[in-house]
């Protein structure tokens, strides 16, 4: 006849299994039960929960982060590139401004595209100021700036490259009343390009030649792009200027 079993412990439940007789006793890990030490799977239960809440937790903050995106090193939206651009050192070398074309922008929660125009000089020998601003809110521009901004040695204008300016600066033309000035620092590329207006011939329509005085100034343009860039970086980190208030109907 079997008999029930019998509570071995006190509280808390059954006991190790006693050996049968001529059997051997319950052995865990090369210890019999009676060799552990109490409570040791209520120690290793906790531990693994605290491990597991961690990593949880780990989780969550790990995906907390990346929901938040790059970090855009403080640039901000741009709604009036062209008024936020004040282009002293430009008008300083090349004279007067006047407004350009309307502006174009793209407002999206992956980049924001901004191009507008302004013109500088006095007739007949005007330039023309391209002003472009892209902010990359979800990739890194870096490899594409790399590899479509930078022009390879023996093609296209010659380009060199400006430390200290941003993480990398390139100017290139400079010869044949162009110049460009492209910058990426962090998730922003901005680009600053340069050239001479050229006029039309009233009676056959073509293009004049460029006037080499004018061709002249833009190639000695260097010192004015970076002061006027590195202005214009700054601004775009700072608070957004207020929009005017709308004017009180009659």
């Amino acid at each position: 006849m079997i008999s029930e079993p019998e509570l071995v412990g006190g509280e808390g439940g059954p006991g190790p299994r006693p050996a049968a007789e001529g059997g051997p006793a319950d052995v865990v890990d090369g210890e019999a039960p009676g060799d552990r030490a109490p409570g040791r799977l209520r120690l290793w239960s906790w531990a693994l929960g605290g491990a597991l809440a961690a990593s949880a937790l780990w989780g969550a903050g790990l995906a907390a982060y990346q929901g938040r995106g790059p970090d855009l090193g403080g640039y901000r939206s741009a709604d009036d590139l062209c008024g936020e651009a004040k282009l002293t050192a430009l008008v300083t070398a090349l004279g007067r401004r006047a407004p350009g074309p309307p502006p174009y922008a793209i407002r999206h929660e992956a980049v924001e595209q901004v191009r507008c125009t302004v013109v500088l000089g006095t007739a007949p020998t005007t330039y023309e100021v391209s002003l472009r601003y892209d902010l990359h809110k979800t990739i890194d521009p870096g490899p594409e700036f790399e590899a479509l901004e930078i022009p390879v040695p023996g093609e296209g204008p010659s380009a060199e490259r400006l430390p200290g300016l941003g993480e990398k600066a390139v100017l290139s033309g400079g010869d044949g009343g162009y110049a460009s000035l492209t910058v990426l620092d962090g998730q922003a590329v901005l680009a600053m390009d340069v050239h001479v207006v050229v006029e039309q011939d009233e009676e056959t329509g073509e293009a004049r030649e460029t006037d080499p005085a004018a061709a002249a100034a833009v190639s000695g343009i260097k010192d004015f792009l970076v002061e006027d860039m590195r202005a214009l970086m700054a601004q775009l980190r700072t608070s957004p200027p207020p929009r005017p208030s709308p004017s009180p109907s009659a």
